[in-house]
């Protein structure tokens, strides 16, 4: 809903200069210095390497996939109000190339079989059902698929908007919104099979149907905390200015019910485990919850991913400040590197937490690496779709 002035001032293109900032050459020698030492990591301990790695890559993964759906479901709803931080996701969807060829190594016989054993020689030949889509190759062909599919979909999205910056067509929105319904779907297919090779395929003898509502779950919470972070940067650096307390507000609303919705999936995913008490299932819980240190991470995750957000978000005044928004949304992306160290982690040290210097190393890493390319994306165009036909809807938003 919208109301609208007499005149309405569109605001200028903002672009981005990354000399003006030095983050830039820190993400350029964090990166270089953090890879020298992850190949080292490597060299000495492959197993703790080939872990740290992926959780590092997989935390990213997800806000990548939040943005993608973000992004899609603007245009498959025809919002008009996200119109001035849809940018901001944009610039994430640039990412999946360099995700994706991060990845690659893990594909490596020597670390793959680390992280996925079904794909060891005496594993597969005890396979009698589903071997082949249990097999490397067939591993490999969807990882390519994954790859195909988010990489140009996501530059799609993002040349398509970029380029309506200049020639101001409206049918490159509706082509868009036209092309998103299936793109919605198709997401979550992909988004649901991704999440059973990686994450879930760690342990190969578990199954959870509900294990790829569960991650949708973190995709969109997460996005929508990393794209609130992101705001608040930009707004510091004296950009996005034309956002108000009603983006704010709509942006924590949904904030507030992805939180409800992702504890809503894991809850659920828990109970039908535990009232079906069969055991391909409970090996997954009997895993994360038995060994002391593991178990208090998962009071940590119910209480600070969950209870915390959910009551910090209630209030209607918390939503409309920026500085409180990103307060929160900073504390669900700690959080969210929480549950994924919860889950990913015990693969390695089963009988209790065990943190290691290549966690650290490898998260800034990929951290570096992505920062300096998304700066790099970001300076490359406005960060504002100047030109997009709603623009006016999302300046005169209200609630």
């Amino acid at each position: 809903m919208s109301g609208h002035p007499h005149t309405i001032h569109l605001p200028p293109p903002e672009r981005l200069v990354p000399s003006k900032y030095g983050l830039t050459k820190l993400f350029a020698i964090l990166a270089i210095v953090g890879l020298i030492l992850s190949v080292v990591g490597a060299l000495i301990d492959k197993v703790q390497f080939a872990y740290s790695w992926f959780f590092a890559l997989y935390y990213y993964f997800i806000i990548a996939l939040g943005a993608f759906f973000w992004v899609t479901l603007h245009y498959a709803s025809n919002a008009g109000w996200s119109v001035l931080v849809r940018r901001v996701w944009e610039n994430i969807l640039a990412l999946f190339p360099l995700l994706f060829v991060l990845f690659a190594p893990l594909l490596y016989p020597g670390f793959s079989e680390i992280l996925w054993k079904y794909m060891t020689h005496e594993n597969q030949a005890t396979l009698t059902h589903a071997k082949e889509w249990f097999s490397p190759t067939c591993f490999f062909i969807k990882y390519v698929l994954y790859a195909l599919y988010f990489c140009l979909a996501g530059a799609y999205y993002r040349r398509q908007s970029i380029a309506q910056d200049t020639d101001g067509s409206p049918v490159r929105t509706r082509n868009m919104i036209d092309h998103s319904y299936l793109a919605l779907v198709i997401f979550g297919v992909l988004e649901t099979f991704l999440s059973f090779d990686w994450l879930m395929g760690l342990e190969w003898h578990w199954s959870s149907s509900l294990f790829g509502a569960y991650n949708f779950g973190m995709c969109a919470q997460i996005g929508m905390a990393a794209c609130i972070v992101l705001v608040a940067i930009f707004r510091s650096a004296g950009f996005l200015s034309a956002l108000n307390s009603e983006h704010f507000y709509l942006m924590g609303k949904l904030l507030f019910g992805f939180t409800i919705l992702w504890a809503y999936f894991a809850f659920g995913q828990y109970l039908l485990i535990w009232y079906a008490n069969i055991p391909e299932e409970t090996v997954f819980y009997n895993l994360h919850s038995n060994a002391w240190g593991w178990r208090s991470l998962c009071f940590l995750i119910v209480v600070g991913k969950f209870m915390f957000p959910t009551m910090y978000l209630l209030a209607q005044d918390t939503k409309k400040s920026l500085r409180a928004l990103t307060a929160i949304a900073i504390w669900l992306l700690f959080m969210h590197g929480i549950e994924l160290y919860w889950f990913i982690m015990p693969y390695a040290h089963p009988a209790t937490i065990c943190p290691s210097w290549q966690d650290v190393v490898s998260f800034i890493t990929v951290t570096s690496i992505l920062g300096f390319a998304y700066i790099k994306f970001t300076a490359s165009a406005s960060l504002i779709p100047i030109r997009d036909p709603r623009m006016v809807e999302s300046l005169t938003v209200t609630n």
